[in-house]
């Protein structure tokens, strides 16, 4: 039972026998009666000492936690225990499940609401979860009300999403801002933080370049939070300038994060080794796509490759080139093949795709529809098209939703902690080369989805094989922890190295003097992320001509070549998780907003249909309140709504 149930029910039963209580020594004091009345307050005092008890032991103790959360919530216990720990840097691989931390600092270390005691150990009275995209403080919100994530910690709060409104938290238990707005607006923020005691989670804060502007923004909350989580899926920028708030190191090859623990910091590191161990994650498969381009350049030569692959110093223009032309139509398809004959196995499998530029996502759009593919696309972090088009591609036609879709394009937004656990597909259709970058989006299609089970056993990666994407996935398998070798019996190879090589920019012409003209998808190759293996192009087009003959798909071609080697096995037994059906419910924003709108038209309604400014009416409210609508929170919104009705009612 929901222990937020168990506290309600406790709290009615004591609220009825305080009133028979009263009610009775109202009746005769000095009667027999009082005996009754005294027994009913011996009954009262021990149901509220239960329900004062219950409230001092939240949270409660979870169970089946991942690594770096059982780690932080043992942090979170020494922190109510009295140690100073100001600072917890978490570095934890994408995909990994670093939204639940926020959730377990809000649970352990700031009260409960609604409840009248203050359990031993909290630090804070609310907190503020800062994120680099709009999509993102939206899930920061739905985190909070996940009723799987209330019953595993016991918790009762909720936070706000906003966006530079007075009055952040609007009565929940912290907020959610974005580091655009906090720059917009830093006065108002740091304001907030210096009101009372708050926890500050900067979710992906490697976006923080040092003595940048969002540092400087972001500097007195810093310093005013009374505990401050930094959490990041690397520990790098793309552009490798150094992370704000990130402690270094000199070295003779330059600055180096400082990753260890002291008096007053605690780091925590979950790596992609560490997630698959748990199945934290599923593995990554890739299929790499070889072309040929041709184009123009700026002085009106045309050039040409043979192979992406092999491209050299013309390795970016090629790139560019393939990414806006047939090559990219015949790679996109080939994704889309696969992902439609998996989607007849799993109903719940989506599709996203990353585009290069807005132009180019325009176009995948197009050839999505001409493959009979429902899609929208998502491109700019502030338009509501784009927020609408990505809650959209979350919902699932399984549950009756209409309006569900299953693919989704974008172009350097959607990628990075987008909560989609029933991605199976990425086309990696994009030019940009950052490891970090890369890592992230290719993570899209490593979470587990749950409610899929085994349907879902990896994720699938279309991408060209360019030499700077190969080399991306070659840093990636070097960082990682050999999974591969404590598969394989009798192997003690405990040197292998694996050092990352940091090749300098090679010499390429500029791409806005270029016209691309045309290119081809010419052969493919298939590689495990986890482990290293690698089908090479001959073997993967054998394969491939293999399953076409007989209609089969929907799987990777790594997939297939481990069934062919091994097809005489005895088959592994199956089983997977029950499905757990989804609930859909209300942020608080989103209810936020719909009474705000909802007040605002019945006052412009009945100010129009009587013939009076709904200005008006709109003095009355602030002369009632004594604030505007724009600063109270829920509950004194639904009481403006009361009083509406009561002093300007509309009986038909």
């Amino acid at each position: 039972m929901p222990s937020d149930w168990h506290a309600d029910h406790i709290e009615r039963w004591a609220e009825t026998q305080r009133t028979n209580v009263h009610e009775m020594q109202a009746l005769c004091p000095k009667c027999h009666y009082q005996k009754t009345a005294e027994e009913n307050r011996n009954m009262t005092d021990s149901l509220q000492l239960e329900l004062d008890f219950f409230s001092s032991q939240a949270p409660k103790e979870p169970h089946n936690l991942r690594k770096h959360q059982a780690e932080f919530y043992q942090i979170c216990k020494r922190i109510k225990a009295g140690e100073q720990i100001k600072k917890i840097l978490m570095l934890v691989t994408p995909g990994g499940g670093k939204s639940l931390i926020p959730v377990i600092a809000a649970a352990n270390l700031i009260p409960n609401r609604n409840s009248s005691n203050s359990f031993h150990g909290t630090i804070a009275d609310a907190i503020c979860w800062v994120v680099p995209r709009l999509n993102l403080q939206n899930q920061a919100e739905e985190n909070f009300d996940n009723w799987q994530f209330r019953h595993l910690l016991g918790h009762q709060h909720r936070i706000m999403a906003n966006n530079n409104e007075p009055n952040p938290c609007k009565g929940m238990s912290g907020y959610a801002a974005t580091y655009q707005a906090i720059t917009a607006s830093p006065d108002l923020h740091a304001q907030e933080i210096r009101r009372k005691r708050y926890i500050l989670v900067l979710d992906e804060f490697h976006h923080v370049e040092e003595d940048g502007a969002w540092h400087r923004a972001l500097q007195p909350l810093v310093d005013n939070a009374v505990l401050v989580i930094l959490v990041t899926g690397t520990g790098e920028r793309g552009d490798r300038k150094p992370i704000a708030f990130m402690p270094y190191k000199a070295t003779p090859s330059g600055l180096t994060p400082t990753l260890s623990s002291s008096e007053d910091t605690v780091v925590i590191e979950y790596t992609r080794g560490q997630a698959l161990r748990e199945g934290a994650i599923v593995p990554l498969h890739f299929e790499w796509g070889d072309g040929e381009a041709k184009w123009i350049d700026e002085q009106g030569q045309e050039c040409s490759v043979e192979s992406l692959a092999e491209a050299g110093d013309y390795r970016g223009i090629a790139l560019r080139t393939a990414l806006s032309t047939g090559y990219a139509e015949q790679l996109l398809t080939k994704c889309v093949d696969n992902w439609k004959s998996h989607k007849e196995k799993n109903h719940r499998s989506k599709l996203l795709v990353l585009a290069p530029s807005i132009a180019t996502a325009n176009q995948y759009l197009e050839w999505l529809k001409k493959l009979g593919v429902k899609a929208l696309k998502a491109t700019s972090d502030e338009s509501k098209e784009a927020q609408a088009s990505i809650k959209r591609f979350k919902k699932h036609y399984n549950y009756g939703d209409s309006k569900a879709v299953d693919a989704l394009v974008t172009v350097a937004m959607a990628y990075e902690g987008l909560d989609v656990p029933a991605i199976t597909h990425v086309a990696c259709l994009t030019n940009i080369r950052s490891k970090p970058w890369l890592e992230q989006s290719w993570a899209r299609a490593a979470r587990v989805d749950r409610e899929a089970g085994d349907l879902k056993k990896t994720g699938l990666i279309y991408l060209p094989d360019d030499q700077l994407a190969a080399k991306c996935v070659q840093a990636i398998i070097a960082e990682q922890e050999p999974i591969l070798r404590e598969r394989e019996l009798n192997r003690r190879d405990n040197d292998n190295g694996g050092n990352g090589d940091n090749d300098a920019k090679s010499k390429e012409p500029r791409y806005n003097s270029s016209i691309a003209l045309s290119s081809n998808l010419t052969r493919s190759r298939a590689s495990d992320l986890s482990s290293g293996e690698i089908v090479d192009y001959a073997e993967t087009a054998q394969i491939q001509s293999a399953m076409q003959k007989v209609g089969l798909g929907g799987i990777s071609t790594l997939q297939m070549k481990r069934f062919l080697d091994a097809y005489q096995e005895p088959e592994a037994k199956d089983s997977h998780d029950s499905l757990i059906g989804s609930k859909e419910s209300l942020t608080p924003s989103q209810e936020l907003g719909i009474i705000r709108e909802k007040i605002e038209k019945y006052v412009r309604y009945y100010a129009a249909r009587n013939g009076i400014e709904s200005k008006t009416i709109n003095g009355e409210i602030v002369k009632e309140f004594r604030k505007r609508r724009t600063e109270m929170t829920l509950e004194e919104l639904r009481q403006v709504w009361a009083w509406l009705q009561d002093n300007y009612p509309m009986n038909d």
